[in-house]
């Protein structure tokens, strides 16, 4: 009987214990993502060729991060993402706050779809890239 509840705690233990390092990983991932969605903000918001520049290579250095980590996506996920960001940098500079929306718009939708076709962890982040990008489509 003693040894049945034993085993019994340590099996708990054990799940409680993968149960925290799972949630622990999706809240670390979803912070991550977001920092990438506050990166795209800023190249939104970049009143200069420099800002919009830099703005770029923070957000080209946060999906060498992610996919790093996480192996987020596919190499036809990241140019379609590539494609987005640059439509984005060339109307940020030029200062078109419609297509900036629009570009926005078709960012969301293209993170829409690879979190879709993600697992638990790499949606996290997608989602966390979602809450950061609320700041500035919104």
């Amino acid at each position: 009987m003693m040894k049945n509840k034993l085993m019994l705690t340590t099996v708990v233990a054990a799940a409680a214990v993968l149960l925290a390092s799972g949630c622990s990983e999706k809240y670390s991932a979803e912070r991550d993502g977001k920092k990438l969605g506050e990166a795209v903000c800023d190249l939104r918001g970049a009143s200069s060729p420099e800002e919009a520049e830099s703005a770029l290579a923070e957000i080209n250095e946060q999906l060498d991060d992610l996919g790093n980590k996480y192996a987020l996506y596919t190499a036809e996920d990241r140019a379609d993402v590539q494609n987005n960001l640059a439509d984005l940098y060339e109307h940020a500079i030029q200062g078109n706050t419609a297509l900036v929306q629009q570009d926005l718009a078709v960012l969301e939708r293209s993170v829409g779809n690879i979190a879709d076709d993600s697992n638990e962890v790499r949606s996290a982040v997608w989602d966390g890239v979602l809450e950061g990008l609320a700041d500035c489509t919104q």
